[in-house]
């Protein structure tokens, strides 16, 4: 079944049809299902995303990236597939989701799609060829390289990438890097055009890969004082690879949602440092708020107890949402660039078996 992702904040309708076999109210983003199909022809473009993200973060990544995509997709009518890599550790709520909503990964690498959204997960491993999951996503890579026009690896699958491509490993930080950070533009390229500083982007991770250690085919888009990269581009045969390591999708309450998971792991002492408030992304008041209660937390004798006092809904207040105009216009420019590819490709006929269905 197809279902229609629309945004009423916009007051206007913007075609993005997510291929699903059960819809829910979820998936909706709480709008009304349209009964159109496709109309006439097919859609701009397909893209598959492939939603690797734990239980706690998988309905909401994909609510995140799709309502992403609707915004960025302007009156272009876009069709989303989902999928999630083999490999991954499930609860039995995610796996009957996955089961009736997401197709295969197996059956996306047997066909062209005109791009690729593959997201991270959370890291089991010190290294990742040792996550049960790597010869899959090693084999998804090398799929995107050839049949796609463009894939935007996130967070992990970044770094995955970079490792595939370069022998290049990630490197844990001393500490997480959480918050939102501002940057600027650093090159002409069409996927950072209108892009003028500062542009901000959520960030949450464990690992960095040095951009000192990556070699010239990468070209650095966005650039922050406060870390490294943040989006990097390299083109690998016909593909045009993206690798984010922010978080441009985010929700505007995610890395509060993250903090709350994160000090949670550190009371029942599976985590030995206290996690930092994430940076840049509550005002003043909202730090101390947080900042206060972590520390009161600690003296308490119960975890449980002390986390179920967590001040979510007095945080949420005070969460500063700077970075959703600049996370759309990136993915906006991105698919801009995708159908300019699309267009050459079909003039020229190398890539006119990158259709919907192929």
């Amino acid at each position: 079944m197809l279902v229609t992702v629309s945004l009423h904040q916009r007051r206007c309708y913007i075609p993005v049809f997510i291929d699903s076999a059960e819809p829910t109210s979820s998936q909706t983003n709480g709008t009304a299902v349209s009964a159109r199909g496709l109309g006439e022809g097919t859609p701009a473009l397909e893209i598959a995303l492939v939603n690797n993200m734990p239980d706690a973060a998988f309905e909401d990544t994909e609510r995140q990236f799709t309502s992403l995509l609707a915004a960025a997709a302007g009156s272009l009518e876009v069709l989303v597939r989902l999928y999630s890599l083999p490999g991954l550790e499930r609860g039995e709520e995610t796996t009957s989701y996955i089961a009736s909503r997401y197709r295969p990964v197996s059956e996306l690498c047997e066909r062209r799609v005109d791009a690729a959204i593959v997201t991270g997960t959370e890291p089991r491993e010190p290294c990742l060829p040792d996550e049960p999951y790597w010869d899959a996503l090693v084999d998804l890579i090398a799929w995107a390289e050839e049949s796609t026009i463009s894939t935007v690896l996130s967070c992990l699958a970044a770094h995955a990438a970079v490792l595939l491509f370069d022998k290049i490993e990630r490197e844990p930080l001393p500490a997480k890097c959480s918050g939102v950070f501002a940057h600027e533009a650093l090159t002409s390229h069409p996927l950072v055009e209108g892009l003028e500083g500062p542009v901000f982007v959520p960030h949450s991770r464990l690992n960095d890969v040095l951009s000192d250690g990556l070699p010239q085919e990468y070209t650095s888009l966005l650039g922050s004082p406060e870390i490294s990269w943040t989006v990097l581009a390299r083109e690998s045969r016909d593909c045009l690879f993206v690798f984010v390591q922010g978080h441009p999708e985010y929700s505007p309450f995610s890395l509060l949602r993250e903090y709350r998971r994160d000090l949670q792991r550190f009371l029942r002492r599976e985590r030995p440092l206290p996690p930092p408030v994430p940076l840049h992304y509550l005002d003043e008041e909202g730090e101390d708020l947080l900042n206060r209660f972590a520390a009161e937390a600690q003296t308490r004798s119960s975890p449980a107890e002390a986390m179920e006092n967590f001040p979510f809904e007095e945080a949420k207040e005070h969460v500063m949402i700077t970075w959703r105009p600049h996370g759309e216009r990136l993915y906006a420019n991105w698919i801009s660039e995708i159908l300019r590819r699309k267009r050459v490709g079909s003039m020229s006929g190398e890539q006119g078996t990158r259709t919907v269905g192929a």
